[in-house]
């Protein structure tokens, strides 16, 4: 069953942050042209003809306005659009573990670590992460909504009509 509603200020602020990609990218391409015409401009040793360069600008210009565009213009729709797509799904199962924070901590040797704990004795920060697999897939969620869900519900999933972005998953209103 899919139904619509329209997009809330949280669903607008997760498809605007999808959208951050597709101008980074062609900015750094901008900035590496930049560069070559920075040394093609300044060398001595390379005689280029300037109108050479600046059709290449110009080409480069296009390529990333173009990148922009493709990366970007179906989340622009959405935006434009104001509704999200909610489809039911089920909870296949439920599942729960303990992730350690990468650098967190250093080498934790048990002797050394009781004798110096500054040095040998910092263990890596625990983080606790829950996940619900729906259709065989694993989704990470916050912890409310994983003691509110059950093996076997239903939950609404919210996805962005043209660019098929998961925005949200909520436990379902209706029950079962």
């Amino acid at each position: 069953m899919t139904t619509q509603r329209n997009l809330t200020g949280s669903d607008r602020k997760e498809i605007k942050s999808m959208t951050r990609f597709g101008f980074v990218l062609p900015t750094m391409i901008i900035l590496l042209g930049v560069i070559l015409n920075m040394y093609f401009l300044l060398d001595t040793k390379v005689n280029l003809n300037p109108q050479i360069l600046f059709a290449a600008d110009f080409v480069i210009i296009l390529l990333c306005i173009f990148i922009s565009y493709r990366m970007n213009h179906k989340h622009f729709k959405d935006l434009r659009n104001g509704v999200k797509r909610i489809e039911l799904a089920k909870v296949t199962s439920k599942q729960d573990k303990t992730s350690y924070e990468a650098g967190s901590g250093t080498l934790y040797i048990p002797i050394l670590g009781d004798l110096f704990p500054k040095l040998w004795g910092q263990k890596s920060k625990p983080k606790h992460l829950v996940y619900l697999i729906i259709d065989n897939y694993r989704y990470q969620i916050n912890k409310e909504l994983y003691d509110k869900v059950r093996k076997g519900e239903l939950v609404e999933m919210h996805y962005s009509i043209f660019g098929n972005t998961l925005l949200n998953i909520e436990s379902n209103c209706l029950g079962d």
